[in-house]
């Protein structure tokens, strides 16, 4: 009895787990949410010098005339070139340009919301801040 009660709980606890990891970066109807997906500006450049990556900030991306808030960190040949603050349709442009500067050597290339983003690898992504790739826009992942 004492077993089946200790199985019970242990499921329990498991599936509570379950609900609240996947929920974190959701709205309340269960649809990714990228304001909780992708981490804040301040907490990916933060994040990224504290391991020792070299951060530059840009207003443009070639091809472009928008002006945006974009950042490029990068460390050797790993890097995230992010977009921030985007309207839907200006992300949708820049992701566009985003296919044409990124044309298959990343790890992901994304629009995701009002983001678009490309990281060199998974530990880069991971080291930003990222904690799912989670979308709910267009999104290219490699390996």
């Amino acid at each position: 009895m004492a077993m089946k009660r200790l199985i019970a709980v242990v499921l329990l606890a498991i599936l509570t787990i379950c609900l609240v990891s996947c929920g974190a970066s959701t709205n309340t109807n269960g649809v990714p949410d990228p304001d909780k997906i992708v981490p804040k500006r301040d907490v990916l450049i933060e994040n990224l010098k504290t391991v020792g990556y070299e951060i530059a900030e840009h207003t443009t991306v070639p091809g472009s005339d928008l002006i945006i808030d974009r950042i490029v960190a990068q460390k050797g040949n790993k890097f995230i070139d992010i977009v921030y603050g985007l309207s839907s349709e200006d992300a949708k442009t820049i992701f566009e340009l985003y296919t044409g500067l990124y044309p298959d050597d990343y790890y992901i290339l994304a629009q995701n919301g009002n983001y678009v983003y490309c990281v060199s690898d998974k530990v880069t992504f991971e080291r930003a801040g990222f904690t799912t790739t989670a979308n709910v826009g267009e999104q290219y992942i490699n390996g």
